[in-house]
């Protein structure tokens, strides 16, 4: 699996490359089957090829193959219809029913994260999976530090919650791991990437690197996310000035949106410290 995807996706790989193990176990805990019938399910055909499937989707997930979600969708549907035959024949629970429609819940949960996580690359293919997101454009200076390497200066060009892209003249491979320090709004946000993609200079990028932020310390998160709140106060004020603002209450609601923020970290500009 590729070193940016997500725990949340690595989590659902695993638990379907062990399904054998755990579905025998969850769905034991959850329609209160006994042993003995426990070993019944584990000796039916139908509990082995649906394993077998599940597997598979478990190393295509693992792998971010292009069919895992066909066949993610496919193994859930089947794991319905095996919960509903447990339910009906070998479970002992007084709540059959609500412990049906429990599991349904958390199968259509599972199915809405991992949709989130890998819906790009299977319904919009012409766009990065990394950048689904929403991104704002913006200029502004960021250092980069290489591991291991030295620290080289870029413009960030646009951002999002989850990577930007960064303009850069020196010279970084794909998944090389790097450090960024950028300041904006008064907002200093130190954190940790990898470089997923790269480009020569183009009609649509000039030369650089597109980076995706590694997990982010709570306060980090908290300033990125304050960052692009007021990115996209100001993208929508610049939609709302074509047509309700002069020119004077444009610039003076963008000022206030740019200066609005953390008194101390306000001085300091656009500043790398």
């Amino acid at each position: 699996m590729k070193n940016y995807t997500s725990k949340f996706l690595k989590s659902v790989a695993i638990f379907y490359l062990g399904f054998p193990v755990f579905y025998i176990v969850v769905s034991a805990l959850l329609f209160d089957v006994p042993a003995s019938r426990c070993l019944g399910i584990l000796l039916s055909p139908g509990y082995y090829l649906l394993s077998i499937f599940a597997i598979l989707v478990g190393y295509a997930l693992w792998e971010m193959k292009r069919w895992s979600w066909y066949g993610f969708v496919t193994v859930n549907i089947l794991v319905v219809y095996e919960n509903a035959v447990i339910a009906s024949e070998v479970g002992e629970t007084h709540h059959k029913l609500a412990a049906f429609f429990f599991s349904v819940f958390l199968l259509l949960l599972m199915g809405y994260r991992v949709s989130k996580e890998i819906r790009v690359p299977y319904f919009f293919p012409k766009i990065r999976w990394w950048e689904s997101n929403p991104r704002y454009r913006l200029t502004a200076p960021v250092r980069l530090t290489k591991k291991g390497g030295a620290a080289m200066d870029g413009q960030i060009l646009d951002l999002s919650l989850t990577g930007c892209f960064i303009k850069l003249r020196g010279d970084l491979q794909q998944h090389d791991a790097v450090d960024l320090a950028f300041t904006l709004f008064g907002f200093l946000v130190e954190c940790q990437g990898v470089v997923v993609w790269r480009t020569q200079s183009t009609v649509t990028h000039p030369k650089g690197v597109g980076v995706k932020f590694l997990p982010l310390l709570r306060p980090q998160r908290r300033a990125l996310r304050q960052i692009v709140q007021r990115l996209r106060k100001i993208a929508r004020l610049y939609r709302r000035s074509r047509y309700l603002l002069n020119p004077e209450e444009f610039l003076r609601r963008l000022q206030e949106i740019e200066t609005k923020g953390p008194g101390r970290r306000r001085r300091e500009g656009l500043k790398i410290s």
